[in-house]
């Protein structure tokens, strides 16, 4: 499991709100939104919980970069969880 931290750049004349649903509605393999949230119009931040690195790859290039309004996405931080 890793935890995938972006910060995701909109179009101006994108509607935030609605990216942000289009977002959380997309279905990735092995990859879900843990959070998603609208950090002003043009800007959101999210945490994308995956099986393993390549599948937060194939989300964030094949899935998430190809929605309507989003221009850049930046990989924050990957975290790999440890137990104890």
């Amino acid at each position: 499991m890793v935890n995938i931290y972006l910060f995701i750049e909109l179009l101006g004349s994108a509607n935030a709100v609605a990216t942000l649903d289009t977002l959380k509605a997309l279905d990735m393999d092995n990859c879900q939104f843990a959070n998603v949230v609208k950090l002003s119009d043009e800007k959101l931040v999210a945490q994308l919980d995956c099986k393993d690195s390549s599948d937060g790859d194939k989300a964030i290039l094949h899935k998430i970069a190809k929605v309507d309004g989003v221009v850049q996405t930046n990989i924050v931080a990957v975290v790999s969880p440890r137990k104890g």
